[in-house]
């Protein structure tokens, strides 16, 4: 006889042997879990970009009311102001075109985010 324990077989076809078929299972089993273990973490990887999403919105939504506050206060600064004693048309004239303008740069510094164009994932 020769070494091979069933030599009527040809050489495709013949069983594997104890130790390949062991290692070809330990390799599935150990495929399985790694997949598992990607599946999970990629789980919470996505779960955390969602909440840290919902976290960075309503941050920049709390930045809105924020500068909306500021807005009202300077508007409300400005309407409580008195103008200075005598004032004569011309002086009254510019005076109203530097609020308007202070306004005007008040309203453009403290203009609200758009919170949802800036952090789309």
């Amino acid at each position: 006889m020769s070494g091979h324990p069933h030599p009527r077989w040809p050489a495709a076809f013949r069983p594997i042997s104890r130790g390949a078929a062991r290692a070809i299972v330990a390799l599935f089993a150990l495929s399985f879990l790694l997949s598992g273990a990607s599946w999970w973490f990629s789980v919470r990887a996505v779960s955390g970009a969602v909440a840290s999403r919902a976290s960075v919105m309503q941050l920049c939504e709390a930045g809105n009311e924020s500068r909306a506050q500021q807005v009202t206060l300077w508007t409300h600064l400005v309407a409580i102001s008195t103008p200075p004693p005598r004032e004569t048309a011309a002086q009254r004239q510019r005076r109203l075109a530097a609020v308007a303008a202070f306004l005007a740069y008040v309203r453009q510094v403290f203009a609200p985010r758009d919170c949802t164009a800036s952090f789309k994932g």
